[in-house]
């Protein structure tokens, strides 16, 4: 389904740019472990993929996270994807790509994130241990065994370890699954994000087109609202300006990317400002969304988490455009010489060109056709033509009185 961007009443009849109150905490979307209820899966013996392998054992579990500030205290389900980095209880998990992998040694690249995505899809809890058991064909399996053998699979494609086959301590239906998993993994494309807009600032000048705004989200509606100067409006690609009604107030972006571009007009002569934007939306945190753990005194990376099942979330992001005119006369006026025959003496002027103006070069002023400094001139001259004049006049009356 394509997504749409619908523009909020608030963008009509401001007068005056937009000043947002602080946007709630979950203008990002962020994760924090819950410690109540994990799902364990077996235990699995590893082996390293070093010429000189390193074995260990690793206990394995569908993660539980909770999503920060949201009412419905909804579970977010995930996997590791990053060995060995524990969790601690008040670690704090952000949405990033999957190019933001922060492991040293990771193998989280290339094709690999798009298979660990190929297991996610085909595996427990996005699918059920019924549905991973028919299409795998392998009937004994449990559920401990789905998940022992999709975490076991994950690190073999994120880290350079995989499961240790020859070691019999590793259940056999875990093996046989484990080895599926990673002989039929192919790459899938890269989910899209919650919501993110791109670039979140943009700066101009009057008379342009600031932008583009590009939005990209899983939702399938976007809200963006905000206050826009007098004159400013929002248009879309084609430069047309967005209509915006009172209830129907709805517009329809073609194509099925989920991609929206909008751009803000600003005409020649808006006064310097800004216009800044909420886009506000109800999304899905999709399956293999990479989320990434820091410290919370020290900031330190912590550990890398994948997204196992989707989960709707209230996310916001806020965008801004500023323009500010160059050294240019706010108004264009048009002067006519009148040429007198009155004699008048006028001094030599050598004329040099005035530096110009801080914020600006002589290429940012508007073009009027026309130089201010002869409109100048002409107005000395006609100022002195009738200083003469008048000086002849009182001539004239004074000798008429003798």
């Amino acid at each position: 389904m394509a997504s749409r961007l619908r523009i909020g009443a608030a963008l009509l009849g401001a007068s005056a740019a937009l000043s947002f109150s602080a946007l709630p905490a979950y203008a990002d979307v962020k994760i924090t472990p819950d410690r109540g209820g994990q799902e364990r899966g077996h235990d699995v013996w590893l082996k390293s993929a070093d010429p000189k392998p390193k074995f260990k054992q690793e206990t394995t579990s569908v993660i539980k996270l909770r999503i920060e500030d949201d009412k419905d205290r909804s579970n977010v389900l995930a996997y590791c994807v990053e060995l060995p980095t524990p969790l601690e209880d008040k670690d704090v998990l952000k949405e990033v790509d999957w190019d933001k992998h922060p492991g040293k040694d990771t193998k989280f690249k290339g094709d690999n994130p798009g298979k660990v995505l190929w297991i996610l899809n085909r595996s427990y809890p996005n699918k059920s241990v019924k549905d991973v058991k028919e299409e795998f064909k392998i009937n004994d399996l449990d559920k401990e065994d789905v998940i022992a053998a999709t975490q076991a699979a994950l690190w073999h494609f994120s880290d350079n370890f995989g499961l240790d086959v020859g070691n019999e301590k590793n259940d056999p239906q875990v093996i046989e699954l484990y080895k599926k998993f990673v002989e039929k993994a192919t790459p899938e494309a890269a989910p899209k994000p919650t919501l993110t807009i791109s670039p979140e600032s943009v700066e101009g000048k009057p008379g342009q087109k600031l932008g583009p705004f590009e939005v990209k989200t899983t939702a399938t509606e976007v809200k963006l609202t905000g206050n826009l100067p007098k004159g400013v409006t929002v248009v879309g690609e084609d430069g047309k300006p967005l209509e915006v009604q009172q209830k129907s107030d709805v517009l329809s972006v073609k194509g099925v990317e989920n991609i929206s571009k909008f751009y803000v007009n600003v005409p020649e002569g808006t006064p310097d400002g800004q216009a800044a934007f909420k886009l506000s939306a109800n999304a899905d945190i999709a399956v293999g969304r990479l989320f990434v753990a820091h410290n919370e005194k020290s900031d330190d990376v912590a550990q890398s988490l994948v997204v196992a099942q989707p989960q709707k979330a209230e996310v916001e992001k806020e965008a801004k455009a500023s323009w500010k005119a160059g050294a240019v006369p706010t108004t264009t006026t048009t002067t006519t010489t009148t040429t007198t025959t009155t004699e008048t003496t006028t001094p030599t002027t050598t004329t040099t060109p005035a530096a110009p103006a801080p914020g600006g070069s002589t290429d940012d002023l508007a073009s009027t056709g026309a130089s201010i400094l002869w409109p100048l001139v002409g107005g000395l001259v006609l100022v002195g033509a009738g200083v003469g004049a008048l000086f002849v006049v009182r001539r004239k009356k004074a000798g008429a009185a003798e």
